[in-house]
């Protein structure tokens, strides 16, 4: 499972660096425990959690469709914006004013994503019983 392997790794180095600026955020700001009401903590730590919020289910998709029937170059564009999107949501979440316009991409791509990649599945799977 190539493409389910290289997309939880990529994730898996996004996630990495959001919990390192979780930290960074914490000894800054001198909070333990909760967000110590400091805007850059509490974006730091929703852009970690909005990460694993997403990128599981992303993930247990590609990878049933990737043992599946599914058609590869389909599995792996549709990989390929679960990757896109989470970086360009987690690195860009707290860091505008404003609107951000990447946080609306990224969440726009990723929903996408899971709608084709749950689709794609239904279909899959309702034809293999």
């Amino acid at each position: 499972m190539p493409i389910t392997i290289i997309s939880a790794s990529l994730l898996g180095l996004l996630l990495v660096y959001l919990s390192y600026d979780v930290t960074t955020h914490r000894r800054r700001s001198r909070t333990s425990l909760g967000d110590g009401n400091d805007a850059g903590l509490i974006a730091a730590i929703r852009a970690q959690g909005n990460l694993t919020e997403y990128a599981p289910v992303g993930l247990i998709l590609i990878g049933l469709l990737e043992q599946s029937s599914a058609n590869i170059l389909l599995v792996s564009g549709l990989a390929a914006a679960l990757v896109i999107s989470r970086y360009m949501h987690g690195l860009t979440l707290g860091k505008a004013n404003g609107p951000n316009i990447y946080r609306i991409i990224s969440t726009s791509l990723t929903l996408l994503m899971l709608l084709i990649a749950s689709i794609t599945g239904l279909i899959d799977g309702v034809s293999n019983l």
